[in-house]
């Protein structure tokens, strides 16, 4: 009697416009998967829906719907928001990668596709829950990569607590006393969330923070056009970026009609960036970064509260900071 077929826990998905790369995929994968293929996006879409796969391997460079676009699909219904993404491409681009991540995607792949990689990346991701991969999220509010963002948003802030340029703490902090003091209503946590965004740019080496902002508001424009547009993180940080313009005061600051997130996120790193100028020590330099936020165009509308219970608060925040 022929052996009967053991069934596998977990049934994968792989969604590619190459033969080439399907194959190798199939015969990485079917030792230990059930394996489904699909040759384009609407059919891996279609897959996507009928057999529920637990995760799935996706091909970003396809024709008439590409990679992101099927993501986007795939976290715009609850019967596939909740299958793990591991985006598959040739590119190399920082862009891509940050794109894909911040819709939902898991995790990325690049090409040429070597097996012990996709088999190591495969079993990270499935190894992350006990329960199968594909639990329907609630069907109320589907949000393209709500969930990735945020942890998106996390993973961005400990790269950045690395940077040079930066004290990421240290300047969320000085964010948050400015809101809290600021005529503005705002969740300080939603500011936090886009301020990280905001400053995505500076991972890429030599960027200045100026650019870094720049740079970021091209990307977060082109996620909106992929993700949910009305999201209110992406879109608030698409307007802190604009504090660049204050900060290159390149213009006349009469001519920058700029929303208040980017007024109060511009005096937040004037602040943050004169305390980390070498030399002196910490009250003095906290005495010339106060004067160079009273200089800040617009200081008086943005604080509500004193310039000196402001100045209190934030000598306190940056000696706890610096341990002192």
């Amino acid at each position: 009697m022929p052996a009967e077929h053991a069934p596998k826990p977990y049934t994968l998905l792989a969604i590619d416009d190459d033969p080439q790369s399907l194959i190798v995929l199939s015969k990485t994968l079917t030792t230990e998967y059930e394996v489904l293929l699909a040759k384009n996006g609407e059919r891996g879409l279609a897959l996507a829906r009928s057999d529920s796969p637990d995760l799935i391997i996706l091909d970003i460079l396809m024709p008439e719907m590409d990679g992101f676009q099927v993501l986007s699909e795939l976290k715009s219904h609850p019967a596939t928001a909740a299958i793990p993404v591991i985006f598959l491409t040739s590119r190399s681009s920082v862009e891509d990668e940050r794109l894909g991540l911040l819709l939902g995607a898991a995790d990325y792949i690049a090409k040429p596709i070597s097996p012990p990689v996709v088999l190591a990346r495969v079993a990270t991701q499935l190894g992350y829950r006990d329960k199968p991969l594909h639990s329907p999220q609630p069907a109320a509010e589907p949000s393209a990569g709500s969930d990735m963002r945020d942890g998106f948003i996390g993973a961005l802030a400990l790269q950045l607590a690395g940077n040079p340029q930066i004290r990421l703490e240290a300047l969320l902090d000085t964010l948050s006393i400015l809101l809290d003091s600021g005529v503005t209503q705002s969740d300080p946590a939603a500011f936090r969330g886009a301020a990280c965004l905001a400053l995505m740019g500076l991972n890429q080496p030599g960027s200045s923070i100026g650019l870094a902002l720049a740079q970021s508001r091209v990307l977060i424009e082109e996620i909106l056009a992929h993700a949910d547009p009305e999201d209110r993180i992406l879109n608030l940080a698409w307007k802190i970026t604009h504090a660049e313009a204050l900060l290159q005061g390149d213009r006349s600051p009469a001519s920058l009609d700029l929303p208040l997130s980017a007024r109060l996120f511009a005096l937040a790193l004037n602040y943050h960036l004169s305390l980390l100028q070498p030399g002196g020590d910490l009250p003095g330099r906290h005495a010339q970064a106060m004067a160079r936020m009273y200089q800040q165009p617009g200081f008086e509308q943005c604080i509500a509260c004193g310039p000196e219970s402001l100045s209190a608060a934030l000598l306190s925040s940056s000696q706890s900071f610096f341990g002192l």
